[in-house]
């Protein structure tokens, strides 16, 4: 059992997706080139070029609602009076992620990226 266990937390470690992942993928796409960029990631969100070099970027979004959980009521009766409290629960929230990756292409190869956001993150390539 405790082999087991061993074994589950290390499943769930090496599961952790981590911008210096994110980096990892991002630098195994110095060198290739535009047509298998897009070949793998899908056609860009916009593009724009200036003096033969083209900047390729791409935006990945989501956003959500986490609903909260309902309080727990106790009614405790005084004689003829009900009195009614309630305890725990917790409010829901609001949230919004997004990557927006852009790729350098000079000469025909991808040369460098950059990327900003909460969510750009990878699970360890290697």
């Amino acid at each position: 059992m405790r082999c087991a266990t061993v074994l589950i937390a290390a499943v769930f470690l090496a599961g952790c997706a981590t911008s210096e992942n994110y980096e990892k993928v991002l630098d195994t796409w110095v060198g290739s080139t535009e047509a298998e960029l897009v070949s793998s990631w899908g056609p860009p969100n916009s593009f724009y070029e200036s003096d033969g070099t083209r900047f390729l970027t791409y935006v990945r979004s989501r956003s959500g609602y986490i609903p909260g959980t309902a309080p727990t009521y106790q009614t405790t009766i005084i004689g003829n009076t009900a009195y009614t409290s309630s305890y725990g629960g917790s409010p829901g929230f609001s949230y919004s992620k997004h990557c927006k990756t852009t790729f350098t292409i000079s000469g025909g190869t991808i040369s460098t990226w950059r990327y900003e956001g909460n969510n750009c993150t990878a699970l360890d390539p290697g």
